[in-house]
């Protein structure tokens, strides 16, 4: 991939939430940030979206109602103490939304596998140009991987 390609190239961002109105916020706000993005409502279907393809950036509700976001989490990283700890299904960012400092408390976020946590109120001025820099310190740690969108 050319430096030209790289800077013309958009971030694909999952969102993983049961929250109809945070779901939508995000999937339209980020688009207008530069992102392309896409939905799921559960961790269940996380896992098996991550089966099929990858992205440049997941963020997942902390409160997310079916399976714990944090064992989504360690299942995606290979390290989860529940069924199978095959390979590893992504090493992109994740980051952990949460609606309060106190839902993080109890979270050892870094034993997760979770890379950092954003807490509401959510901002997009504020938010789409951290995750561009999330995505950007990732990109430039793992200089030879390809766009999630990009053609193969």
């Amino acid at each position: 991939m050319t430096a030209a390609d790289s800077a013309l190239a958009r971030p694909h961002v999952l969102i993983v939430t049961d929250d109809a109105d945070l779901s939508a916020f995000l999937a339209e706000g980020l688009v207008y940030g530069g992102f392309w993005t896409s939905t799921v409502a559960s961790g269940i279907q996380t896992l098996e979206v991550f089966r099929l393809r990858t992205f440049d950036l997941a963020l997942i509700d902390a409160a997310l109602g079916d399976l714990n976001a944090i064992e989504v989490v360690r299942r995606l990283r290979g390290h989860s103490d529940r069924g199978t700890t095959d390979n590893p299904r992504t090493d992109i960012p994740i980051l952990l939304i949460a609606a309060s400092e106190e839902e993080l408390a109890s979270i050892d976020v870094a034993a997760a596998g979770i890379d950092g946590t954003i807490v509401a109120p959510l901002d997009l001025e504020q938010l789409v140009p951290y995750l561009h820099s999330v995505v950007a310190t990732w990109r430039a740690a793992h200089p030879d991987r390809s766009w999630a969108d990009a053609a193969r």
